[in-house]
């Protein structure tokens, strides 16, 4: 349940959907099988039913480790629990649990707020940037669900048999990309009849299981209480401030040169966010699901990811200078170049071949002056 004023970010991008909020409004029977998909589609992007819920989301995308981008893979790798405290699109709380405690994120009227359990800390987050690493709240079925379903607009819809999910008898909704070049076969989608709430997502590429489901284990829908959407810092804990760009970590090199302009024939997309957010050298290519991201980086961590892309079975691929791999995934691919002074990364949804094709067509990268 992220803001909705991020355009684009790496694998999760943002889009209005205005007009929506009138068809949201209409109920369904609990029992219907008799459902129209393009109907539910637009139901399930009005507007965000308030409810309290606990969920879990478990991937299997067979990600290497990559540094500075371990608890972003991770979230793609394993089961992450979550609670969530959601009263709009702008005013929720979404707990990620732990063995050792938990990581709350708030959205506050336009304000975003992170208590780090371990870490004893309230951080607030200055401003918005155009892109950020993957977060739990990310994982949350209804907004997967949104954010998978706004960024293929145009792609077919089709109805799947009705599950039951949370207590409930969910309908079913089956997003196919239409773009031969994304990794992502189908997503499917159940959601509450009366109020579109997605209570489970599943997405899964060309052949084989889905490989990154979410879905709603309890469900309440009541609007959270105020104080359970407002951080409470118990006393002697730290409270700090930060910039939405210093949460990306890895994703901001102050001296990374801009991005090119063109790569694998995708033109590069604008970003925006606050000017005090913006992050040198990253650039989103391509729309829909079938866009990739280019992440500069220094010339030892992509060196490393470059490493153990190969020992996980990627592919070298021949660049002018340094060294270059590509590793395959059934749903994400990723690509690292690195050369003596710097390096870069891409990662995306997309068939290999084009992240293959766009490492190679990337001139050498040197810091800046």
């Amino acid at each position: 349940m992220a803001a909705q004023r991020f355009s684009r970010r790496w694998l999760l991008v943002a889009a209005g959907a205005a007009g929506l909020v009138a068809a949201g409004a209409v109920p369904w029977p609990a029992g219907a099988v008799d459902v129209d998909a393009t109907a539910l589609r637009r139901r399930i992007l009005g507007s965000v039913p308030p409810h309290v819920g606990y969920a879990e989301s478990t991937g299997r995308l067979g990600l290497p480790q990559i540094p500075q981008l371990e608890s972003a893979i991770a979230l793609f790798t394993s089961t992450t629990r979550i609670r969530a405290f959601v009263a709009g699109s702008d005013r929720w709380r979404v707990d990620q649990l732990t063995p050792a405690g938990e990581r709350d994120t708030y959205r506050l009227d336009g304000v975003e707020y992170v208590w780090d359990f371990g870490g004893d800390q309230l951080t607030r987050v200055v401003g918005e940037a155009p892109i950020r690493l993957p977060r739990a709240a990310d994982l949350l079925p209804p907004e997967l669900a949104r954010r998978l379903l706004r960024l293929a607009p145009a792609d077919p819809v089709t109805t799947l048999p009705a599950r039951r999910v949370a207590g409930r008898t969910a309908m079913g909704l089956r997003l196919t990309p239409s773009d031969p070049a994304t990794t992502i076969g189908t997503v499917d989608i159940w959601a509450d009849p009366a109020t579109a709430l997605p209570l489970r997502v599943e997405v899964a590429p060309h052949t084989g299981p889905p490989l990154l489901t979410s879905e709603l284990l309890e469900v309440d829908d009541r609007t959270p209480d105020p104080s359970e959407l407002t951080p409470a810092v118990p006393p002697g804990a730290a409270t700090v401030s930060t910039s939405a760009a210093d949460v990306s970590g890895a994703l901001r090199q102050l001296d990374a040169p801009p991005p090119p302009a063109q790569l694998a024939g995708r033109s590069r997309m604008p970003l925006s966010g606050t000017p005090d957010a913006r992050l040198p050298g990253v650039g989103i290519y391509g729309t829909g699901l079938a866009a990739f991201a280019l992440i500069p980086a220094t010339a030892d961590l992509a060196g490393r990811v470059v490493d153990n892309a190969a020992v996980a079975g990627g592919t070298m691929v021949e660049v002018p200078s340094g060294r270059a791999v590509r590793l395959a995934t059934p749903l994400v691919s990723v690509a690292a170049r690195t050369s003596r002074r710097s390096g870069v990364l891409l990662i995306g949804t997309v068939v290999p071949e084009l992240l293959e094709q766009a490492v190679r067509e990337l001139p050498a990268r040197r810091r800046r002056a």
